[in-house]
């Protein structure tokens, strides 16, 4: 074969090779893609998406064939009673005693008999919402997040409670359960048991605002935010 048509046969195979390459490089990127990564997780609270929960991935607990409960459970997303019939907390979030959690998966409810019978499909989209106790309603809450700095971190937690239409910062903290008042309920002596050193204090803010020493009257919205954190005097 003459030198010239053996030069262009080979660069004709070279070409083919290269392309062939390329093809095969594109597909797999492509495939990866579009590949599911794992079932994602929000929460969710008056209808408003709690910060840092927002299709938070969970493929790393993740594998076929695991159940809801399995999957809440091994990802330390959920709390469950003992009896795996009702979810204490999720992310560190509480419910007040006229609240619960349901567990919606791909936009269909599955109830708590069938947690531990549920399977999961790597695309799912799971969603956990506080309800009412009464007809499955969004209710109408307030938040109370306590804040126990880098000293305390045990304490620190989100809790959301029923609001009412003549609830205030003081009868918020009366009722939670967890807050002890001076005698003169204008200040707080101590929260879950945790009476501050003489160089801490317990310090008020709503909503981001630093609480006045006559803000325990100050009367609370639906989704007002009362954080109570520990910090140096």
């Amino acid at each position: 074969m003459p030198m010239v048509g053996l030069g262009r046969l080979l660069l004709g195979v070279i070409i083919i090779m290269t392309l062939g390459g390329c093809s095969s490089a594109l597909g797999t990127k492509a495939e990866m893609v579009t590949e599911p990564v794992g079932p994602t997780f929000s929460l969710m609270v008056g209808g408003r998406e709690l910060a840092d929960s927002t299709e938070r991935l969970l493929s790393g607990t993740y594998r076929k064939g695991i159940t809801i409960l399995e999957l809440l459970q091994g990802s330390g997303i959920a709390v469950f009673a003992e009896d795996r019939q009702k979810i204490l907390a999720v992310s560190n979030v509480s419910l007040g005693p006229e609240m619960e959690w349901e567990v919606q998966m791909d936009g269909k409810v599955i109830s708590n008999t069938n947690w531990k019978s549920s399977p999961v499909n790597s695309s799912a989209r799971v969603v956990i919402m506080a309800k009412s106790d009464a007809g499955g309603k969004d209710p109408d809450s307030v938040f109370l997040y306590v804040n126990g700095g880098s000293e305390q971190e045990n304490l620190t937690h989100i809790y959301v409670m029923s609001f009412t239409s003549d609830l205030s910062v003081r009868s918020l903290l009366k009722s939670c359960g967890m807050v002890q008042l001076s005698e003169d309920n204008q200040r707080i002596q101590a929260v879950k048991g945790h009476t501050p050193l003489s160089s801490e204090i317990w310090k008020l803010r709503v909503n981001g605002k630093k609480l006045l020493d006559n803000g325990m009257d100050m009367k609370l919205r639906p989704m007002d935010e009362l954080e109570i954190s520990l910090g140096l005097r």
